[in-house]
């Protein structure tokens, strides 16, 4: 069960909380769902190989670990009737469903910041794009 004011997050039966590891997410049982890619020594990177169906919407999703931590998931709709130059809908999608999950006002806001992280929504006019970004403060 999802409750993202305390950073936990279930995606296809895959539960993501504050200081889980690499190892408790990559399952032989989940393996299929995800593209590994291992940036260093240090940083590893899990991307859904579907768009998984997080409460109304559908997302892009990258869980990013460090040092075996989670360190942040990075969220964006997956929406193919929006224009994909769009990213002022995307960004309109994103705070609905960010409002779903934590309530109003917070759900609009830019950032929220609680004591396990912080969820940021960003846009880039530059290349039309938007996200929700995770970020788990290291312990």
């Amino acid at each position: 069960m999802s409750n993202l004011k305390k950073g936990e997050l279930e995606i296809e039966g895959v539960f993501i909380f504050p200081n889980c590891k690499l190892d408790d997410i990559k399952t032989k049982e989940s393996s299929s769902m995800f593209k590994s890619i291992t940036l260093d020594s240090h940083n590893k990177s899990l991307r859904f190989l579907k768009a998984p169906k997080l409460g109304s919407k559908y997302f892009n999703v990258r869980l990013s670990f460090e040092n075996n931590l989670i360190s942040g998931i990075n969220l964006k709709v997956n929406d193919p009737s929006i224009n994909q130059w769009d990213y002022e809908e995307k960004l309109s999608q994103h705070g609905e469903w960010l409002t779903e999950q934590i309530g109003y006002p917070e759900g609009i806001l830019s950032e929220n910041v609680f004591e396990w992280g912080k969820i940021t929504q960003w846009y880039d006019p530059r290349s039309c794009d938007a996200g929700i970004s995770i970020l788990y403060f290291q312990r």
